[in-house]
């Protein structure tokens, strides 16, 4: 099936691109592409809607919830895919297993959407639904900010209306059930030391260290303990798991802006002492932010487990 989907794709653009050169040679990519999407929904999806913004509805089921404002957020879980069926991005674990690209370290949960700050096409679709809904949309590319198309399948689970006072929520939630209702030290920022010492750790010097990096669920995405990476399914042959080395500052913000590292993680390190352990969990504006960074999405609270070595300088 996808053979022919791609053998159709290519067909289709090389007859628009002719098309447009017998009638236009300056046509746009822009209309090209449209016109890839026109054919390829008259093909497959005769009875699709077509919206003014030139996308289309293949198919929707109404939900009963909340409706989502343009500067809204949105709590989702969606399929991705190319015109020829390759997929492009996705949320659930289970078509990472049946592509046979599942990974430990990924993250396998509903994502959160800023409306605010996104694409026409995909406001378009979401702003036309309810919690509970779900669409199946066929959006050019000129939409979404890409050269080609996408076909959107998306579940709208939540309509959130703060993304980070959502994440405040979840975290108060893990505290409860997982630490019997540890309080923040800041609004979105918890920290615990599991041991004391006195050795403190004088401005100016470095300390190294071992981490464990964690999603809300458990599930390890990062760390430099080799037998945690083993026990995780995580572990490379390329990864040395040596300590990471940081710089502590009497100032907790230079520590923060001095060290390479997402604010909540130097945060805990900057309140800790050599030979100390300790645990840490924080919203995205201390971690990764909106914005994501490789296999960790946006908008994502993380947890860190902290070990720093003992001061052998004395």
């Amino acid at each position: 099936m996808k053979f022919h989907l791609k053998t159709l794709i290519i067909t289709l653009a090389a007859s628009a691109m002719l098309g447009a050169c017998a009638k236009e040679t300056d046509e746009s990519d822009e209309s090209v592409q449209q016109r890839i999407v026109e054919a390829y929904v008259e093909k497959y999806y005769p009875e699709a809607t077509a919206s003014e913004s030139g996308l289309y509805i293949v198919d929707s089921t109404p939900g009963t919830g909340r409706t989502p404002q343009d500067t809204s957020y949105v709590l989702v879980e969606y399929t991705i895919t190319h015109l020829d069926g390759s997929y492009d991005s996705y949320t659930y674990d289970s078509v990472a297993m049946q592509l046979g690209t599942y990974s430990y370290t990924a993250y396998y949960h509903p994502r959160i959407w800023d409306l605010e700050n996104n694409y026409d096409g995909i406001v378009e679709i979401m702003t036309g639904m309810r919690e509970g809904g779900r669409v199946k949309a066929v959006i050019p590319g000129s939409l979404l900010g890409e050269s080609t198309a996408r076909i959107y399948d998306v579940r709208l689970l939540e309509v959130i209306d703060n993304a980070y006072a959502y994440q405040a929520e979840q975290l108060e939630a893990f505290s409860e059930e997982s630490f019997s209702g540890l309080d923040s030290t800041e609004y979105g920022f918890y920290f615990r030391k599991l041991n004391t010492t006195a050795d403190s750790i004088t401005g100016g010097h470095k300390a190294d260290l071992r981490y464990v990096g964690k999603f809300l669920d458990g599930r390890v995405f990062d760390t430099n303990v080799e037998d945690t990476a083993r026990k995780y399914r995580i572990y490379s042959k390329d990864n040395d798991y040596d300590v990471i080395t940081f710089q502590f500052f009497v100032d907790e913000d230079e520590t923060v802006e001095t060290n390479d590292f997402v604010q909540g993680f130097s945060k805990a390190l900057w309140r800790m002492k050599y030979g100390e352990h300790a645990l840490t969990f924080f919203y995205s504006p201390l971690g990764y932010g909106d914005e994501g960074s490789d296999n960790i999405p946006g908008f994502v609270p993380l947890f860190f487990e902290l070990w720093i070595e003992e001061n052998e300088t004395e």
